[in-house]
């Protein structure tokens, strides 16, 4: 008996050292590597501004430089650069968006100005003015941050993007784990797409509502917050129902490993992308979550633009989740007829009963 629950403890032990681990590994000193990030002026003051700052930072930025204001001011409101500096702003510019509630801001602004949007990552616009107010400070300036895109007032902490990503992450690949457990080979492949799509519809509806029209927290359009969400429930449901094949009872450590434990600091929705580690860094345009966020993320706040990578990258992830258990359900089906056909011919002949002769 004793063996037996340590052999049942055994999953839920793995699942959790998993989660700290990746989690802590990836995300406990978060710093920047390669954050983009923009100098706009003529190329005569900004060319040797950004040569020092780059000298200055090293890898941690990557600084480019635009001729005007409106190119930066475009740069961060596609989500191009974290930020843009304009050392030597013209009143229009120190006008632009919003003040920032996250600095100061001069009471008569007669220095440089920094364009941010918060909307694309609270997180990540303290980190991507660092290296500016540095240099304002430097040059005894107060610099004036103007924010773009604001977060939403029902979104103030930026979390609700990540939390119905994890919502609909979860809801695509803990269904496949439960029906596969519950009912092993009497649910056929048929069967599991049929219920996972009928599901996905339903709990996509649902949190729509509750983070929606109940809360408040999700807004844009609903149509493709919907579309959002069936199809990451269908991306990550084929990704597990292709692991069951596999891992079959432990289906869940490696569903939960690869689409939350890695999904989560790749996607990009927690901290920046740009802080992470390398390998974190390679599955950020591979892993469904990021899709799934960078949707949400684009419906509040950016009118869609681009989702429609985004939503391809989710597709591609069910339709190829679906072919490839398909051809592995095939191929075990020709193997299993193959193996039986194999022990007929093996099998001894019954014997003859010989007939009598009189004599």
């Amino acid at each position: 008996m004793a063996r037996k629950i340590m052999q049942a403890l055994l999953f839920p032990f793995a699942l959790s050292v998993l989660l700290v681990g990746v989690y802590t590994a990836a995300m406990h000193a978060p710093a920047p590597h390669e954050m983009k990030v923009a100098v706009a002026g003529p190329p005569a003051q900004t060319a040797p501004l950004a040569a020092s700052l780059q000298k200055a930072v090293g890898d941690a930025y990557d600084i480019t430089t635009v001729t005007t204001s409106e190119r930066a001011r475009q740069l961060v409101e596609h989500r191009t650069v974290a930020a843009a500096y304009v050392p030597a702003p013209s009143p229009g510019d120190r006008t632009a968006g919003t003040a920032s509630t996250s600095f100061a801001q001069p009471p008569q602004p007669n220095g440089p100005v920094l364009y941010v949007a918060s909307a694309a990552g609270a997180a990540g616009v303290t980190m991507a003015a660092a290296p500016f107010e540095n240099t304002a400070v430097q040059q005894h300036q107060f610099l004036q941050v103007r924010d773009l895109v604001t977060l939403s007032p029902h979104d103030t902490s930026d979390t609700t993007t990540m939390y119905a990503s994890i919502g609909l992450t979860l809801a695509g690949y803990l269904p496949v784990v439960v029906l596969t457990t519950a009912f092993g080979p009497a649910l056929t492949r048929r069967r599991a797409v049929a219920a996972l799509a009928a599901f996905g519809a339903v709990v996509t509806v649902t949190i729509w509502a509750v983070a929606g029209p109940v809360l408040g927290a999700l807004h844009g359009s609903a149509p493709g917050i919907w579309v959002t969400g069936w199809l990451t429930v269908m991306a990550v449901g084929m990704g597990t129902l292709l692991l069951s094949r596999f891992c079959g009872r432990l289906t869940a450590l490696p569903a939960a490993g690869i689409f939350m434990f890695l999904g989560m600091p790749a996607s990009g929705a927690a901290l920046p992308i740009a802080t992470m580690p390398g390998l974190v860094r390679a599955l950020h345009d591979v892993l469904p979550l990021t899709s799934t966020s960078g949707s949400l993320r684009q419906i509040m706040y950016f009118d869609g633009n681009g989702i429609a990578d985004y939503w391809l990258t989710l597709a591609i992830w069910a339709i190829a989740g679906l072919a490839l258990t398909a051809a592995y359900d095939t191929l075990k089906a020709r193997r299993s007829t193959g193996r039986k056909e194999t022990a007929d011919d093996r099998a001894p002949l019954p014997l003859q009963a010989v007939p009598s002769t009189s004599r």
